[in-house]
């Protein structure tokens, strides 16, 4: 099966890029999004700011971790 070098490999890259841009965005800014309320600060939401910064790092890694596995498996 062929893989397109823009689906294969260029697109999951750009979306681990805006994962790290996001969590590096919500870090410098110190504060998060919160689905209901709205952008809130690390000091009034704590748990939701690093469950948040954590998850989007560990998906970015991950993301970028099997992109390349499997792109260069092959």
């Amino acid at each position: 099966m062929e893989k397109s070098l823009f689906s294969g490999l260029a697109l999951p890259l750009l979306i681990s890029g805006l994962l790290f841009a996001y969590s590096g965005y919500c870090w410098v800014n110190q504060k998060v999004l919160v689905r209901g309320i709205g952008w809130k600060s690390k000091e009034e939401y704590p748990k939701s700011f690093y469950f948040t910064i954590v998850i989007l790092v560990l998906l970015g890694i991950f993301q970028l971790f099997t992109t390349v596995f499997f792109y260069f498996s092959d």
